[in-house]
């Protein structure tokens, strides 16, 4: 499948009459157009605050007419005005450029598809492929049975999700995540269903930041944002849990903390 390109996503935040069928019908590319109105929404933020001195144009008009009654005034007056832009309008302009400093690579964060994006983009979409009416899951009610299938399945036995605590193991599936084959528990919360998804890259390289306060066992917990989506990963052993969904950070890392028994010793 062919995703829009940046020339196209101009096209539709710049209102032209393009056709927009792909769009609909692309969660990729949805959440990369709200991102990339949320960084203009945010340009145009910033430079509303950035204003010369009301006073500084009928001053610099002054000085011109004055400059026309002799060409020798008008060289005096060139510095004059010269200075004067240089004192009163420097630093609105400087402003500006600090603005764009930072600005410019938060739109390019933000509004290009980062290796960073496109992991949170994938858990993200693992996440909501589990929500699918019909998605099939592996269920049974003895967790050595789940522990076995993750084994024939990964290769390795991860630490699984206890019950209780008003959670309910929806059941648990194997997905890709960046080309690799991972594990996803899918659990019922009361505060909606949230997926678990077992990788082994680390929190950092998937472009989340630490989190100040720690769970359980002492272990720090990384968090994110994509979409309508809350992301909170622990990294255990080899492996990141990150616990998607359309909750809280607090939340999530709350779960974490109940959810996998190895950070309950």
């Amino acid at each position: 499948m062919e995703h829009l390109t940046d020339e196209q996503f101009e096209d539709i935040m710049q209102g032209e009459d393009i056709d927009l069928t792909h769009l609909k019908q692309c969660q990729d590319c949805q959440n990369r157009l709200a991102e990339k109105q949320a960084v203009a929404a945010r340009l145009r933020l910033a430079f509303k605050s950035v204003k010369a001195n009301a006073d500084l144009v009928n001053q610099i008009r002054s000085q011109i007419n004055q400059s026309c009654e002799t060409a020798a005034t008008i060289e005096s007056i060139q510095h004059t005005w010269a200075a004067r832009l240089h004192h009163k309008l420097w630093p609105a302009l400087a402003t500006a450029a600090a603005i764009l400093v930072v600005l410019v690579p938060l739109s390019l964060y933000f509004g290009a598809p980062s290796a960073a994006r496109a992991a949170q983009a994938e858990l993200v979409n693992i996440h909501n492929h589990n929500l699918l009416p019909g998605h099939e899951f592996y269920s049974d009610a003895e967790p050595e049975k789940l522990a076995e299938y993750f084994k024939s399945e990964l290769g390795f036995s991860p630490a699984f999700p206890c019950t209780g605590h008003g959670m309910a193991i929806r059941g648990c599936c194997v997905a890709h995540f960046r080309g690799q084959i991972v594990g996803s528990y899918v659990v019922d919360t009361p505060r909606g269903v949230i997926s678990v998804i077992v990788v082994t890259d680390t929190p950092k390289s998937i472009g989340m930041t630490r989190m100040l306060k720690r769970i359980r066992g002492g272990q720090t917990c990384w968090k994110a944002s994509f979409a309508r989506c809350s992301m909170v990963t622990v990294r255990l052993g080899d492996y990141s849990y990150c616990a998607v969904g359309e909750t809280s950070h607090k939340y999530l890392q709350e779960l974490l903390g109940r959810l996998l028994p190895d950070m309950q010793q």
